[in-house]
């Protein structure tokens, strides 16, 4: 149960992904979902760019940063694309239609210049940072006039006014006291105002300190919406919902196995081993921003927004008699395996390795170094194999010939996940001893010192057969 505070407003934010605003129909359900909850909350919306723009827009870079002719081509689809909805949702000779139309134009126009510009300097990050975030500008400024059309009171606020970050290009973190501080700066009146305003905000964008356009990398949009409650759950009674194509969060990859059903509640810290873990619901981040201020969270159905079978994310961990509340997985990565006799006798090995790996934008999914220190074993994934065997042998350190490199293309990643495995004795034998009794093999292992999940790594063939049985072992009879 979420525990209000009295005397404080009700704020829902609410995350529109880029199929909730496609068409006619996505976007009366988008209305719909608004008359729901704005009679009893104040509102503010978040939005992704229409399906498929992002895309679009990262091919426009690339083809302007090779100077080919069919960037005109592009903006032209960029256009009847976004003409195409603005001409089902608006109405002709209306205010709202001529708006739409000329921020539309205006834009794309900005674009087209961007594209003659990028052929004549380096082409950089912070560029593509820039041209990739007009999707979410274009979409949140149609669905702030979709909603003046029809009569609500609405704002529209571009996300690098509001939101600081870093400056670590297409990935960047928030600097979320300083982006609090901005928030409440330019949103905060519009919630203050006796009038039932909807502030519509961009999603998946910020700005950095020197006002350069950053781009906040997978579920920026998600992450857009947990900093709009951070910053104003001191003041208001806050919550996230996103709008997704899903139900929630499952309890195991339905592509891998019929048995998954979905968690109807999780906590922070489950959540956020499940999405590491191979879930693509939420990002990590996301889940991290919320934890802070133990902001509640739901992910619910965009199709039936009246459901109750949807998820919520809360700071608790569920106390019931299921010790494992998900077996995840990530199907297809590549594991590396660096072996030396000499590895004891030489310091600072690890960190070598993190360094060389981090330099080259290289991401460690998981690492199990034996205790002899004789090797050293991490996966990586799977599209990243080559580049990290490249840099390795070709290392000062690592290329030595003392060192032995083997990178294992055919393997899967298995996560058992659960708040229940806290000072809980036997749970990793009962995995070993499922595993083994079905045939499994396994070929490497990793525990975080959190103790909420055991990390298994096995031949990839192995993959159904494991969640299946582990599924079995620990959910279905758990």
């Amino acid at each position: 149960m979420i525990q209000l505070v009295k005397n404080k407003t009700n704020l829902v934010v609410m995350k529109f992904g880029g199929s909730c605003l496609q068409d006619a129909k996505s976007f009366g359900q988008t209305s719909k979902i608004i008359n729901i909850y704005m009679k009893d909350n104040k509102l503010i919306l978040v939005a992704s760019a229409i399906k498929g723009i992002t895309d679009k827009l990262i091919t426009f870079y690339s083809r302007s940063c090779e100077e080919t002719p069919d960037c005109e081509d592009i903006l032209e689809e960029l256009l009847v694309s976004h003409q195409n909805v603005i001409n089902e949702i608006l109405k002709k000779g209306t205010p709202e239609y001529k708006n739409a139309m000329d921020f539309l134009q205006a834009n794309l126009s900005d674009l087209s210049q961007l594209g003659r510009v990028i052929g004549l300097i380096r082409p950089s990050t912070d560029i593509q940072d820039l041209i990739v975030s007009y999707g979410e500008k274009l979409s949140t400024y149609i669905l702030y006039q979709y909603l003046l059309s029809n009569k609500y009171k609405a704002e529209f606020v571009s996300s690098e006014e509001i939101i600081r970050t870093d400056d670590n290009f297409g990935n960047a973190l928030p600097l979320l006291d300083e982006s609090e501080k901005l928030v409440n700066e330019r949103v905060g009146p519009i919630l203050n105002s006796k009038e039932n305003f909807i502030t519509c905000v961009t999603g998946f964008y910020g700005s950095t300190k020197d006002k350069k356009i950053t781009t906040l990398g997978r579920g920026g949009t998600d992450l857009t919406a947990a900093i709009m409650a951070y910053c104003f759950q001191p003041k208001y009674n806050c919550k996230v919902i996103y709008w997704k194509d899903v139900n929630g969060f499952l309890n195991a990859d339905p592509r891998i196995t019929d048995k998954a059903s979905l968690l109807k509640q999780i906590s922070y810290i489950e959540a956020k081993e499940l999405a590491f873990f191979g879930s693509k619901v939420l990002h990590p981040v996301c889940l991290d921003v919320n934890e802070k201020r133990e902001i509640p969270s739901e992910i619910r159905p965009f199709d039936d927004p009246e459901s109750s079978e949807y998820t919520v994310i809360t700071k608790d961990i569920k106390k019931d008699d299921k010790i494992i509340k998900a077996i995840t997985s990530i199907q297809k990565i590549s594991m590396a395996t660096i072996t030396s006799g000499t590895m004891v006798s030489l310091p600072g090995t690890v960190s070598k390795l993190f360094s060389l790996l981090g330099n080259n934008n290289i991401n460690i999914i998981f690492i199990s170094q034996s205790s002899s220190e004789n090797n050293i074993t991490f996966g990586i994934n799977f599209d990243e194999a080559m580049k990290v065997s490249f840099l390795l042998r070709n290392s000062e350190f690592f290329g030595k010939q003392w060192f032995n490199i083997k990178i294992d293309h055919d393997i899967s990643l298995i996560a058992v996940v659960g708040g229940g495995m806290l000072q809980t004795p036997g749970v990793a034998g009962k995995v070993f001893s499922t595993l083994g009794n079905n045939g499994v093999n396994v070929k490497a292992i990793a525990q975080g010192s959190s103790e909420l999940n055991i990390t298994i790594i096995i031949d990839r063939e192995d993959c159904k057969k494991a969640v299946d049985a582990l599924y079995d072992a620990f959910i279905n009879n758990g």
